[in-house]
């Protein structure tokens, strides 16, 4: 991957990764561009708006960091349609991904989609966001973007999440053994119930599943185990 940071006019202030719940698609609109060029001109110009990542057929390009928020979803409605997740997801607790590289019809190159849903399965992973959670700027604010995914019954993003659903089910074979494989978001949890003895063991053969870890951590923001 590489990073170019945008002018630090166009995004906002730092947030804990924590925050982060939501990852939206978009596109750029443009044809011939690549991740690099919007790159370059996000890091010269102020625009007052910005992305997480722009991604083209080869490349992804960062450039706004994960724990600062970019402007990118944010604002009112901005036509009719889709807006399910309106005042739900925000610039704040969201990542953006742009899609460059249109082809001369205006369509999304396919490998560009395939880089897209690559890093898409990066942040799920890293982050522990659930794909009903992956999104549309559609889904956020009614905008026509990524124009060619958007609508109810939309074949091109059912694609999409359909690559990402397989991404959960990996996750759900996996298991856990030792406190060091235990993902960060869970690490404190498990610690606090080995240290409880609830759960047995001294950091081996645990046997946790990632659906477990979700119940553990979910419990533990209850104060279940206070």
């Amino acid at each position: 991957m590489n990073t170019l940071l945008t002018n630090p006019s166009n995004r906002g202030g730092q947030r804990s990764t924590d925050q982060i719940k939501y990852i939206v698609i978009h596109y750029t609109a443009n044809r011939g561009d690549t991740a690099k060029n919007n790159a370059v001109y996000f890091n010269r110009e102020v625009v007052k708006a910005s992305a997480h990542y722009f991604v083209d057929e080869n490349e992804v390009w960062q450039s706004v960091p994960d724990h600062y928020i970019a402007w990118h979803c944010g604002g009112g409605l901005q036509g009719t349609g889709g807006a399910s997740f309106h005042k739900k997801c925000t610039n704040t607790n969201s990542v953006g991904i742009e899609m460059c590289l249109l082809d001369r019809k205006g369509n999304i190159r396919n490998k560009t989609i395939e880089k897209a849903i690559e890093l898409t399965k990066e942040l799920m992973k890293k982050y522990n966001v659930p794909v009903d959670r992956v999104i549309r700027h559609w889904d956020v604010t009614s905008k026509s973007c990524p124009a060619p995914m958007i609508g109810t019954n939309n074949s091109l993003w059912k694609s999409f999440k359909e690559k990402l659903v397989n991404l959960e089910e990996e996750k759900d074979m996996v298991r856990y053994n030792t406190f060091e494989e235990i993902p960060g978001y869970a690490k404190s949890v498990v610690k606090k119930l080995m240290d409880h003895k609830t759960l047995r063991g001294d950091g081996k053969n645990l046997d946790l599943s990632e659906d477990m870890l979700r119940m553990l951590v979910f419990n533990d923001r209850e104060g279940l185990y206070d």
